[in-house]
């Protein structure tokens, strides 16, 4: 019994011992109240979040550690990661969407730059038309704006 309580002990430790990045709130409680500046302050910070997290699912040191001694603490770690890349593109489409409705300047400059380095499928029309249809349906952009925006991609 003491064996399986040690055994069991060292697995649990094994197990969070993988890298947890950073996950971030999608919305916070100021994020209407930011001027421009400081939500583009934001946008850069959970762009670097996100960084750090695609970081943390490469092939690094720790991860093959992690592969060879405990595959369970790899696949935390993936999952980890997943999850806070997720919540930091959420919070930058969160942020984005506010930038819009205070009318940013720098907004649109700031979100294709944003798009194509991190979004290979919006490097191709196919996954710009489609980013512009979300932005479109969530009311990011007015029917106007997305029927300018499409023409602009189309020719």
């Amino acid at each position: 019994m003491k064996k399986f309580l040690i055994t069991l002990i060292i697995n649990l430790i094994l197990l969070n011992s993988c890298a947890k990045p950073t996950v971030i709130d999608i919305k916070l409680d100021g994020d209407e109240k930011l001027n421009c500046e400081q939500l583009e302050s934001e946008v850069a910070e959970s762009q670097k979040i996100k960084r750090e997290a695609q970081y943390a699912k490469e092939a690094t040191g720790g991860n093959v550690t992690r592969v060879l001694l405990f595959w369970p603490a790899w696949a935390r770690t993936l999952h980890n990661a997943d999850i806070a890349i997720r919540a930091a593109d959420d919070r930058i489409y969160h942020l984005f969407s506010i930038m819009k409705k205070n009318k940013c300047k720098n907004v649109d400059v700031l979100n294709q730059k944003i798009t194509a380095t991190t979004n290979p499928t919006a490097n191709n029309i196919t996954g710009q038309l489609k980013e512009l249809k979300k932005m479109y349906n969530d009311g990011s952009l007015t029917k106007e704006e997305y029927e300018k925006a499409k023409k602009k991609l189309l020719d």
